[in-house]
């Protein structure tokens, strides 16, 4: 379709962009050996990722360089290496290095405007010799690289693309969506884009299963999405997807084949609102709704996110433990801060509630319930008592627990706890909330909060 090819101009690397990548991989490449044959280390370099496998979008063109070691290495080795290394290379080209972590840490460099990746892995035939998750990375792109046509990498950039645009793209804890390599599979599978998002729209349920090669594993794992990985009969690719991602992406593939303009679904949706607005909404909501607002550690998204949605659910189940009950819940992350949002059905309760005793056949608990509470009355089977509540209030209810003589009731995530302790917290209703504190991106964060299928939507 002329679309897809218009687009495809707006998406795809040009061949002179793909060369100059390609060659300054080969530079990064001779510095490593070099230094590794001074060194008398055996080591092979390897452009792997997107890049190699001909599918990553313009401006996405971030290099992944594996440095592979043989197997007889310990791992203490493969990291000291791995980490000298990677220095090395990035200082002789005068660019400025960063820290990180996967499996085992690696080393990123900037470099005239690249991000690469220098990641130590060893070097294996097939998955039966895994020592670290990395060790995959080759397979899977020596596996892309045999099975996808040029047409079909286009295929993918089309998809990769249309994910993006409607925010199910991208494996990691702050998406838990597709993976770029699940989205080669997915093209292997299917040939097109089109018809992925065909059989998304009218063939995929709860534990579809892909087996490309056959392996016949895929009756071991009970996610959303089966994936079998070609390369490791064992592994579910699609293993990071969450269910509301899986039907996020059902429902955007419904919605763009049904609608006439295809070209709006490979743009982003922008948003357009304000503050009055936005309070006009919960206005209209009768909620009571707030936000808690916590500072975080410069540390890996991966590492933060799953730690405040802990937090979070945590909030979730004292909130309703004293019977506060929550209409939703979300989060999000910005300039080292995390936002939790609670919205609230009602934030103030009468001063008393029930409670619940023995059943009345039971004669020994029964008795000392009553023994306990004179005051305690005969409902139904089993006796009962209108006893003080301990929180009248959601603000007075948040503000106890987080307490540190009373945190043990919550189950936080170990960086959230040790920065709630030592900086505290802010808690505010929304509308305080958004009149003193808010930025655009908290105005376009709670919009989303408010409107869920806004990105699957046109």
């Amino acid at each position: 379709m002329i679309i897809y090819n218009e687009i495809l101009k707006t998406i795809k690397p040009s061949d002179e962009q793909r060369r100059k990548i390609e060659e300054f991989s080969q530079t990064l490449s001779n510095i490593i050996l070099d230094y590794a044959k001074d060194k008398n280390i055996d080591i092979n370099c390897r452009l792997v990722g997107s890049m190699a496998k001909k599918t990553s979008l313009i401006n996405k063109a971030d290099i992944d360089m594996f440095m592979t070691f043989d197997l007889s290495f310990n791992e203490e080795e493969l990291k000291k290496y791995g980490l000298e290394f990677g220095k090395h290379c990035i200082e002789t080209l005068n660019g400025k290095s960063e820290l990180r972590f996967a499996s085992h840490p690696y080393i990123t460099g900037f470099i005239d405007g690249y991000e690469i990746d220098f990641v130590p892995c060893y070097r294996i035939k097939d998955s039966s010799e895994l020592k670290s998750a990395v060790d995959r990375t080759i397979l899977h792109t020596d596996y892309i690289q045999s099975h996808l046509t040029d047409e079909q990498a286009d295929e993918v950039l089309l998809l990769k693309k249309f994910m993006s645009c409607v925010n199910t793209y991208g494996a990691n804890y702050k998406v838990s969506g597709f993976s770029g390599y699940l989205c080669e599979l997915l093209i292997l599978e299917y040939k097109t884009f089109e018809n992925v998002l065909y059989n998304a729209a009218n063939n995929w349920h709860n534990m579809t299963r892909i087996d490309l090669e056959e392996y016949g594993t895929s009756g071991n794992f009970k996610d959303p999405l089966i994936v079998i990985d070609p390369v490791d009969k064992n592994r579910n690719v699609a293993a990071a997807l969450s269910m509301q991602k899986f039907n996020e992406f059902i429902i955007a593939a419904r919605n763009f084949l049904e609608d006439k303009d295809k070209l709006k679904f490979f743009q982003k949706h922008e948003i357009n609102t304000t503050a009055c607005e936005l309070k006009e909404v919960f206005k209209k909501r009768k909620t009571k709704c707030y936000i808690l607002s916590i500072s975080v550690p410069d540390l890996p998204t991966d590492v933060i996110y799953p730690q405040v949605n802990k937090t979070m659910n945590s909030l979730k189940r004292v909130s309703e433990m004293y019977d506060f009950s929550l209409l939703n819940t979300s989060y999000y992350l910005h300039d080292n801060k995390a936002y939790i949002i609670l919205e609230y059905e009602y934030d103030i309760l009468p001063d008393v509630k029930i409670h619940n005793g023995p059943r009345i056949a039971d004669k020994i608990n029964s008795q000392n319930f009553k023994n306990k509470y004179p005051d305690a009355f005969i409902m139904n089977d089993k006796y009962v008592n209108i006893s003080p509540r301990k929180y009248k209030t959601v603000n007075e209810m948040i503000n106890e627990v987080l307490k540190p003589e009373n945190m043990s009731i919550l189950k936080l995530g170990k960086n959230i706890k040790e920065e709630i302790i030592n900086t505290g917290y802010n808690l505010s209703g929304v509308d305080e909330f958004i009149d003193n504190d808010a930025k655009c991106e908290d105005i376009d964060e709670i919009f989303l909060y408010l409107h869920p299928n806004y990105n699957i939507e046109r």
